[in-house]
């Protein structure tokens, strides 16, 4: 029986509810190290008849086909915030994992170009083995390139080039799977993404529950910031909530 860790609500917990209380047999299909650590890819079978894959880090949950309304919620939330011109729309997504944004990111309507940052060569691997067919085959649309890489060194090379930027590389600001991301959302890393951003460009950022201090920094460095409660849409899709904040640059 799956039971959440106390005050370390992850995207484990953004799972079917149904799921979240099922009997579930997991089994490893391969372990691979990465530049953040060692990456662990799991099939899973519920008694309720459910059945996917998921990747965990160093041990902790990062993705999984399951729990995916808040990762595609961060596309359409970002377009409706962006007041420029919707045409060749450019968007950065900043961790592949299951691929959910990537693929709301090109269901937007004017999007040419979506650039898909991901530090694992392994989970990108993943992703088009055993994710291809939840995420409607995103790595292979025309208008996807996936850029492996370290996101905070795209970003410092690409200033003014987005019109939008999605960042779900681990656990939210909250709670890390890897510490090495921390610097994306302190004042420094929130820089960089609003620099890689063209004016009036939007920042989303997931995160698995409310956060005062990276509330309090990302109005620092953006105008029009705005924390988006997904509780409603997951409701409707029997997943807990999820917090997206919204940043737009000056």
């Amino acid at each position: 029986m799956y039971v959440p860790k106390a005050n370390a609500r992850s995207k484990l917990s953004g799972q079917n509810q149904n799921l979240r209380t099922a009997q579930i047999e997991y089994k490893t299909v391969e372990t691979a190290d990465s530049p953040l650590g060692k990456v662990m890819l799991r099939s899973y079978v519920a008694d309720t008849g459910e059945a996917g894959y998921e990747i965990r880090l160093n041990g902790n949950f990062l993705m999984a086909t399951h729990g995916k309304h808040s990762e595609m919620a961060m596309a359409r939330l970002a377009y409706q915030k962006f007041a420029g011109a919707k045409e060749k729309l450019r968007i950065l997504v900043g961790g592949l994992g299951a691929g959910y944004t990537l693929q709301a990111a090109l269901g937007l309507e004017s999007v040419d170009h979506v650039v898909v940052s991901e530090i694992s060569e392994k989970v990108a691997e993943w992703n088009q083995r055993f994710f291809a067919r939840q995420n409607g085959n995103a790595l292979e649309d025309s208008r996807t390139e996936l850029r492996l890489g370290n996101l905070s060194e795209h970003l410092a090379s690409n200033p003014s080039t987005y019109n939008m930027i999605l960042v779900d590389v681990d656990n939210g600001p909250g709670w890390m799977a890897a510490q090495e991301n921390e610097i994306l959302y302190d004042e420094g890393g929130l820089g960089l993404l609003s620099r890689a951003l063209t004016q009036g460009g939007v920042l989303a950022v997931w995160s698995p529950s409310p956060n005062e201090l990276f509330w309090n920094r990302i109005q620092k460095v953006f105008r029009l910031c705005e924390a988006v409660d997904t509780t409603a849409i997951g409701r409707l899709v029997q997943e807990p909530g999820d917090i997206i904040y919204l940043g737009v640059r000056p």
